[in-house]
């Protein structure tokens, strides 16, 4: 194996073993605000007429009102399916906040801060825990990465060995 390719395996080793644990470092709470079908209801319809032509959402988009309209309907499923956010497993949670939060980053123009979690598997076992990070961190931490990755290719070509004429 040349240089080239144990400086690319050591870097996507690092990433891989450090991304979790950056993801943790950065994990923001979450809790549900508005936890039964019912509550979320009253909710939902607020949202609704605010985003009517006079209201305070009224200047969104056609496809950001469809967006926001698709999430509501999720959250609502959801809810209905055990009457409670807290009686939901793991990935229907994690679901249901990726929703909340899509809704509340068009809502408020801030994307940037918009958490989203997943379902990660901790390092060295199968269990798997919720990690939420902002869309700003996981966009820096991508960006990073593909830096990181560009800048050990350039330079792998640029210490290569040259085979020696003889």
């Amino acid at each position: 194996m040349g240089s080239k390719s144990v400086s690319l395996l050591w870097l996507v080793a690092c990433a891989v073993f450090a991304l979790p644990t950056l993801g943790h470092a950065a994990a923001a709470p979450w809790k549900v605000v508005v936890d039964t079908p019912q509550a979320f209801e009253t909710q939902a319809a607020q949202v609704r007429k605010e985003m009517g032509p006079r209201g305070k959402y009224g200047g969104i988009s056609l496809n950001e009102r469809t967006a926001v309209e698709t999430d509501l309907e999720q959250i609502d499923t959801l809810l209905h399916k055990r009457g409670s956010a807290t009686k939901l497993n793991d990935s229907d949670q994690v679901a249901l906040m990726n929703a909340q939060e899509r809704i509340n980053a068009v809502l408020t123009h801030n994307e940037g801060n918009r958490l989203v979690c997943t379902m990660e598997a901790r390092t060295g076992t199968n269990f798997k825990q919720k990690v939420c990070r902002t869309q700003a961190e996981i966009d820096d931490l991508r960006r990073n990465a593909q830096q990181g990755f560009q800048d050990s290719l350039l330079k792998g070509s640029a210490t290569q060995d040259v085979p020696k004429d003889h």
